[in-house]
């Protein structure tokens, strides 16, 4: 190499001074980096989230709303409540009170905190419901001088061991009010002027009879008050027999139990069946609304009237029971707007299937008025049924008959599928076209000359 190309001794000396400082930076700077990334892993490990990707931020969550924790206590206060009321602690139940609750709330609280735990309850419970807040009435909350007073929407959960696969809710009109940061029960009077009504259940009425009895699909059950003893027991003995009898002629595509209330007065009759039935109804059945996708209806119970132990006799409580079992057995494939002509008739027909009895002893009026006046021109209207005497007795027979003629005539596999048509048909004439092939004038007319020659 020649001697211009070669550097001085200086120059080699400053060259490398200069690279041992520069790898001296060097080292340090990665040094830095490292204690920055190990920091950042030690912060991600410390807060328990993942060692690889970016840092995430925990946000405390919001503190609830004065409505959230409301309903919060108010949740916690129901089941205090449920759980007094089904285990009978009165301590608990009376805790549970506002000190200026309404007396005569308190006493009657006690009264069925006396009486609940004799039902074979599933479940028993208290829910809050989401519809729009009520308004209390200013005079309610300013006698109670409460830190706040609220009338929340709430049911009552129940189900009844055995016969209820699922329990049903019924409306409780609640007010509550706070004071010294605990909120408790103040009253569960109807608020008529916000058409708020608490639903009473046989326990709110006295003293208890229940009767549980196997059937077909397990257990069924009874419950009346003392005062009709005799007649629950004959209902209860009566059961296993008639929910045969309606498998027999409706299938085994229904519960195959029974729940059957007794009412002791008006006032309770009203009361279970949600309505003011006339005096002349022995029984009601009631239930929720259909779901309308197959599964079983909830809330299904027969209700006997006051006096119904008095007016019937054992031959009509066996078709009265059955009459209404049916309607549990058919609810699934009945719509809210069936004919009253069509379920009440259907009813009817199952209720009597069998009985041996003449036309005569079960459509007295009906075959007198044909017997005097002709045959029947015209199917019932719905009025008809719930318009009392003569008429309405008329109207039941009739719906009756329509069907004894479709079994007669066609035999019972058709009835059942006309009933489901007529029943499901908005459209009773296409009901009779595609089951009977017979349009509705040709139907009633041939109706008609039956129930003629039945009524000789």
């Amino acid at each position: 190499m020649s001697a211009s190309n070669r550097p001085s001794g200086l120059h080699v000396l400053l060259r490398s001074s200069r690279l041992r400082w520069l790898a001296v930076v060097v080292v340090v700077v990665v040094v830095v980096v490292v204690v920055v990334a190990v920091s950042v892993v030690l912060i991600h490990r410390f807060d328990g989230t993942s060692s690889a990707g970016t840092a995430d931020v925990t946000v405390a969550p919001d503190p609830p709303t004065y409505d959230q924790q409301r309903r919060a206590d108010v949740t916690v206060l129901l089941d205090q409540w449920a759980r007094a009321v089904r285990s009978g602690d009165l301590d608990a139940l009376r805790e549970s009170m506002d000190p200026q609750a309404d007396p005569d709330f308190v006493e009657a609280q006690v009264r069925r905190a006396a009486v609940v735990p004799g039902v074979p309850f599933s479940e028993f419970g208290y829910d809050l419901g989401d519809e729009p807040e009520t308004p209390v009435p200013p005079p309610i909350a300013e006698a109670l001088d409460a830190t706040d007073v609220w009338a929340p929407s709430v049911y009552l959960r129940y189900a009844v061991t055995g016969p209820d696969a699922s329990p049903t809710r019924r409306p409780v009109s609640l007010v509550v009010a706070e004071r010294d940061g605990r909120w408790r029960l103040v009253d569960d009077a109807d608020l008529t002027e916000y058409r708020r009504h608490t639903w009473r259940g046989p326990w709110d009425f006295g003293p208890l009879t229940v009767r549980s009895v196997p059937t077909a699909a397990g257990t069924s059950v009874v419950i009346g008050h003392p005062d009709r003893e005799q007649f629950v027991e004959s209902l209860a003995a009566e059961l296993p027999s008639a929910i045969a009898a309606v498998t027999d002629f409706w299938g085994d595509d229904w519960a195959r139990d029974g729940l059957v209330f007794v009412a002791s007065s008006a006032q309770e009759f009203a009361d279970l069946t949600g309505s003011d039935p006339s005096t002349d109804v022995a029984a009601v059945t009631v239930s929720d609304a259909v779901a309308g996708d197959g599964s079983r209806p909830t809330g299904q119970r027969v209700v006997f009237g006051p006096d119904a132990a008095s007016r019937l006799t054992p031959f009509t409580v066996r078709s009265v029971l059955r009459h209404e079992l049916t309607h549990v057995a058919a609810r699934a494939q009945t719509s809210d707007g069936t004919e009253l002509w069509v379920s009440e008739g259907f009813a009817d027909y199952s209720g009597y299937r069998n009985s041996g009895a003449e036309f005569a002893q079960l459509a007295p009026t009906l075959a007198a008025i044909v017997a005097a006046g002709g045959p029947p021109t015209v199917l019932p209207k719905n009025e008809d049924f719930g318009a009392g005497g003569a008429r309405s007795s008329v109207a039941y027979e009739s719906a009756w008959s329509v069907f004894a003629f479709v079994a007669d005539r066609f035999g019972e596999s058709t009835l059942r599928t006309l009933y489901e048509a007529l029943a499901s048909e908005s459209n009773t004439d296409a009901a009779f076209a595609s089951v009977l092939g017979m349009s509705r004038a040709q139907f009633v007319a041939a109706w008609g000359d039956w129930v003629a020659l039945q009524a000789r």
